[in-house]
């Protein structure tokens, strides 16, 4: 986002910047939010439980409950909340523990993995804001994001939400990528040597693959493990940055992600033909789906794109 934020819109932009943004996300989410809406019908008439059940059991809600399980269900933001929130009497309280609440508040979301989308978009709304600015203020904001998350977890709240759905420590892994930009700077200036271009994207799939079975999962681990992928994308992107095959599952990716949740909540039905097992079934369906989506849809929203020049 630094690189997209720094070459291709210039300091008086951002309008374009977020509409932009919103262009990429909010049509295929959309699209995918009406067909959960209407399999979650489908579901709660066929007498089956599903997200429309959680609102039912749940009832009667209260108007600031249902204002925000709306906005947040339509728009993404604030997704990411349904983690730091419990329900009781239909009205909404923070609570350090989600798995109390009975239902839990990520249950009324129709696409409960959109929540991701959710803290990305925070990370949009200030990046015009902070990935212009010199070095130390990312830098910062990573070592501040880094030491909350070592004060949360030394105080009781190690796990989840804290490590992974709250935004303040979850910044610092978009400030990486900050510095990972940086580096890729850096290099530009100096001869690409292909080996090392191709040794640098080797030794980062040999730690994606093998992170669960290295050690231990510990902070230094997490630490170490992130530090080196900060290290490693600079020259991964040298490497793939022209590449067609690479920018067209890079426009899958994020078809893939957010229609997965439709297509798992059909092919799991016990009616359903599951040809090669539920998960390979799934795999493919999703695939198949995501590549139709961004032809006739992620394209098309192309042409409506504002060039921020």
């Amino acid at each position: 986002m630094t690189l997209v934020l720094n070459e291709k819109y210039h300091k008086g932009s951002n309008v374009s910047f977020y509409k932009n943004r919103a262009l990429k996300i909010y049509p295929v989410y959309w699209l995918i939010l009406i067909l959960l809406v209407v399999w979650g019908i489908f579901v709660y008439l066929m007498g089956h439980p599903g997200t429309i059940h959680f609102y039912e059991y749940a009832s009667p809600l209260g108007f600031g409950t249902w204002f925000y399980l709306i906005f947040a269900n339509i728009f993404i933001i604030g997704l990411d909340l349904t983690f730091l929130l419990g329900i009781t009497n239909g009205k909404l309280f923070f609570t350090g523990n989600f798995l109390r609440s009975d239902p839990n508040v990520y249950q009324f979301a129709f696409n409960s993995i959109a929540w991701t989308v959710g803290v990305e978009m925070l990370f949009y709304l200030i990046a015009p804001f902070i990935l212009r600015k010199r070095l130390i203020i990312p830098v910062a904001l990573l070592a501040g994001s880094l030491i909350l998350r070592i004060y949360l977890s030394a105080n009781g709240m190690p796990g989840h939400p804290w490590d992974y759905m709250f935004f303040p420590t979850q910044i610092m892994f978009f400030m990486a990528g900050f510095i990972s930009y940086h580096l890729y700077v850096r290099m530009k200036k100096y001869p690409a040597n292909d080996l090392l271009l191709k040794c640098s994207f080797g030794l980062m799939l040999i730690a994606l693959v093998l992170y669960s079975y290295l050690f231990a999962n510990t902070y230094i681990k997490q630490a170490i493990f992130f530090a080196l992928i900060t290290l490693l994308i600079p020259g991964t992107f040298m490497l793939t940055r022209n590449s067609k095959i690479d920018r067209y599952f890079g426009n899958l990716s994020y078809p893939i992600y957010i229609s997965q949740m439709l297509i798992i909540n059909i092919t799991r039905a016990n009616s359903f033909p599951k040809i090669f097992g539920f998960g390979f079934t799934t795999l493919v369906i999703v695939i198949i789906f995501s590549i139709l989506l961004e032809r006739y849809l992620s394209r098309k929203v192309e042409e409506f794109k504002v060039n921020p020049n």
